[in-house]
């Protein structure tokens, strides 16, 4: 499985993470970093962008999940988007309390947001 290379954008209200694959990169690391910084960024909501994967390894989906716990514990909503269908059926098989909304696009990601704060 390829590893997960994660970019980042900094917006007025949310902090934006993009995950891409990588065949070079130690996924949890990347995200981890990046999560840890969008978790202290001051913005109100973190948002995924998945359009440019298909696949998660344990880590990285346990690594979401748990900032997304610890994220929701602090009202500061962790929201996915652009999931392909095998990425949706993954998290589906969560149970509704431990999974992030998962919402098509970034456009709904922040009337999500703003509907929830």
């Amino acid at each position: 499985m390829p590893a997960l290379e994660v970019y980042h954008e900094i917006l007025p209200d949310s902090y934006l993470l993009i995950l891409a694959e990588n065949a070079e990169l130690p996924e949890e690391v990347a995200l981890a970093k990046l999560l840890r910084q969008a978790a202290r960024s001051g913005k109100s909501y973190i948002w995924i962008d998945c359009s440019h994967i298909h696949q998660l390894s344990q880590q990285a989906l346990t690594l979401l999940l748990r900032y997304y716990q610890r994220l929701r514990r602090r009202h500061m909503p962790l929201v996915l988007c652009h999931l392909d269908e095998g990425l949706q059926q993954l998290f589906r098989k969560l149970p509704d309390t431990t999974r992030p909304p998962i919402v098509p696009t970034l456009l709904d990601a922040d009337a999500y947001c703003h509907a929830h704060a």
